[in-house]
Formats: structure tokens, sequence, C-alpha cells
């Protein structure tokens, strides 16, 4: 006879699931498509490490000016002594090179080119936002113009909670973009073409302001303004060595080393040098302005009521050329699109961020616009009947 308290096997069969257990559901857990929530982060921790990004930025100026300058002292400095003790026909040159002391020179030259970098930087971090307005030839805007312009950059900046808006500058261009920038310590800027004025709707005005005022508020302007003001004269004179006749200075370089001297020969290799040092950073400059820009894209359209907008304004920036020749590839990073070079070709990296855009606001953000129908073209309503 069986025992009734004999153990019985464990059905394996799994249970199903109740419908009403939605209140043990992990609140914290992500929902498919949208942000792990677990990973964001409070606002201030952004803005400091923009600050440490900045800071980092400074050092490493600061070390790759010093590490230049001593390449360059060793190797001139070395010929030109070697060229000395060859004219005075000296017997023993290293001899002699090593009593006059050079370690004491190199080091002393090296001390000084770390002060004039540390003196630079900090003149550049602390000037106000006059130069950067004289250059791009920007006037501010009068009272009582703009009015609709200036009302949706009140709306964003009230949206976003800054104290006080930004001043609003006007550059006479006809191309679509516009610009932020952030003084220490000094009332933001903000500045538009006069295409953006003309081609862009106020709600795609509006948009645009979003993207500049997350940026603001975010402090990645932290970072941008203080690389553009520490940078500018690299980006200028790659530019300007871009804009030289090739054949001029193949001219110059023929004609010099028909001399039978070596210094064209070290000039020639330090130029290479320095063109491909300022292709690094121009690449890194170019895609840090792309990935914060993508950034600015989603954080401006919490602000908006229809994000819609930001798609219509980025298409229309994109198509209508947003080159700005006084600024060019040294301050694309300040801009809402990049300077640089037209946009009108079908691989450029802008349209990167429009296709993100549509992937956030679906069906590939395609929105037909619905037909005006006037009352003449409509049917007349039937009679009613009783």
């Amino acid at each position: 006879m069986r025992s009734s308290h004999a153990r019985t096997r464990p059905s394996t069969k799994p249970k199903p699931k109740a419908a009403t257990e939605w209140w043990r559901a992990d609140v914290n857990a992500p929902i498919p498509g949208s942000a792990d929530p677990r990973k964001r982060e409070p606002l201030w921790n952004r803005v400091d490490r923009n600050r440490l990004a900045l800071a980092a930025h400074v050092a490493l100026f600061v070390l790759v000016s010093v590490v230049t300058f001593d390449a360059f002292l060793a190797v001139f400095g070395s010929c030109a002594l070697l060229a000395l003790f060859a004219e005075a026909r000296l017997e023993q040159p290293i001899v002699y090179l090593m009593d006059v002391g050079p370690g004491t020179v190199f080091i002393a030259m090296s001390a000084l080119v770390a002060v004039a970098s540390l003196s630079w930087t900090v003149f550049t971090l602390r000037r106000s936002e006059k130069w950067l307005i004289k250059r791009f030839g920007a006037e501010l805007v009068p009272k009582g113009e703009l009015l609709g312009t200036k009302m949706a950059l009140k709306d964003m900046a009230i949206a976003s909670g800054m104290p006080v808006a930004p001043a609003l500058y006007i550059i006479e261009n006809s191309n679509v973009n516009a610009f932020v920038f952030a003084a220490r310590r000094r009332r933001a800027v903000i500045g538009v073409t006069r295409g953006f004025i003309d081609r862009l709707e106020l709600d795609e005005q509006r948009a645009v302001f979003a993207n500049l005022v997350a940026r603001l508020i975010s402090g990645d302007t932290i970072v941008s303004t203080g690389v553009t003001a520490l940078l500018w004269p690299l980006f200028l004179w790659r530019e300007r060595r871009f804009d030289a006749s090739n054949e001029a200075m193949d001219r110059a370089f023929v004609s010099r080393t028909g001399e039978q001297s070596a210094l064209p020969i070290v000039i020639f290799l330090f130029g290479v040098a320095f063109v491909v040092m300022a292709e690094i950073f121009a690449a890194g400059h170019r895609r840090k302005q792309l990935r914060v820009a993508e950034k600015a894209d989603a954080e401006g359209m919490l602000l908006l009521k229809d994000p819609r907008a930001m798609l219509r304004a980025i298409e229309k920036c994109v198509r209508y050329n947003n080159v700005v020749p006084l600024a060019g590839e040294t301050f694309g990073d300040l801009f809402y699109c990049w300077t640089a070079d037209s946009t009108n070709d079908e691989d450029d990296p802008e349209w990167s961020r429009v296709s993100r855009l549509r992937e956030v606001l679906g069906a590939e953000g395609i929105a037909f616009a619905a037909p005006a129908f006037h009352a003449r073209d409509l049917a007349p309503l039937p009679p009613r009947i009783g």
C-alpha cells in the first residue's frame, strides 16, 4: 500500500504567467528601443566632464607645443652649431659642443615655450567674444528688428531654464547657418546668417535655437569655445597652405635646393610633419563636431513641441548650402552645421544627422502634407430632410 506521505515528483511543466503580476516588473528595466535609465547621469556630471576635457586639451596643447619646439630646436640648433664648427675648422666639434652646455639652453628654451603656451592659453580663454564677432563680420541686431527670431530664441532660453537669453547677432550671408559662443563669465552669443532669417520658418528657427541652447546648458560649448580659441592659428595656417599655389611652392623649393644646402630639406620635412599633425587635429575636430551636433539634436528635440521642425531645419540647412566663408573649418565646431564645404552631395556627413532624426520620428521621418482643400472644390452639402 502506497503511503500518503510519499514524495511526489515536481511538475516540470512551466506555469503560465499571471496577467495581473504587472506590479512585480522591474520599473528600472529599459524599455525596448529606448535608452537604459540606469546609464543616465545628472547634467552637472556632464558639465564637469566637459571642463575636465577642456583642461586635458590645454595640457595637450602645452605638451605638443613644447615637444614640437624641442624637436625643431634640436635639429636646427645642431645643424647651426655644426655649420659654425665647420667654418671654424675645429677638429673635435662634439667635444666643443658638450663644453658649451646645450642641455642648459635646451631646458631654458623649453621652459620659455611652456610659459608662452600657458600665457596664450590664459589670454585666449579669458578673451571676450568681440574678436570672433569681428572676424565673422557679425553685427548686433538692433532693438525692434527681427522680433519673431528674437522671440523664438527667448522661448528656447526660457524652456531650458536660462536666466538670460543669449545676444543675437547677424552675419550678412545668403547661406543658412548659425553659431554659438560662450565666453567665460559673459553673456552667451548666438549668431545667424541672413539666409537663416529668409529661408527658415519661425518654428524651424526655434528648432535651431533649441540645438544651440542645448549645447550651452550641457556645457559642450565649454570645450568647443576653448579648443577653437586655442587652435585657430593652427587651422588658419592649414587653410592658407591649401590656398597657396602648388606651382609657387615647387618653384621656391627648387630655387632653394639649387644652393646645395640641407636647410631647405629640413624645412620641407618639418612642414610635412606640421601638415600631418594639422590634418590629424582637423579630423578629430570634425568627428567631435558631428558627435556634439547629434547629441544637441536629440536634446533640443526635448525642448520643442513639434520635433519635426528639427528635421525640416537641418534638411534646409543642408540643402541651401551651410558654408560660411569667413569661418571655414577653423570655427566649424561653433556652428549648427559644418561650415567648411558645401553639402549638396549625398555623401556629406551632415546627412547622418538627418538619418538619425528620421529614425527617431519613425517611418523614416516622412510626413506627408495634408492637401489644402478650398471651399469651391468641395461638393455641396446634401439638403436636410425634416
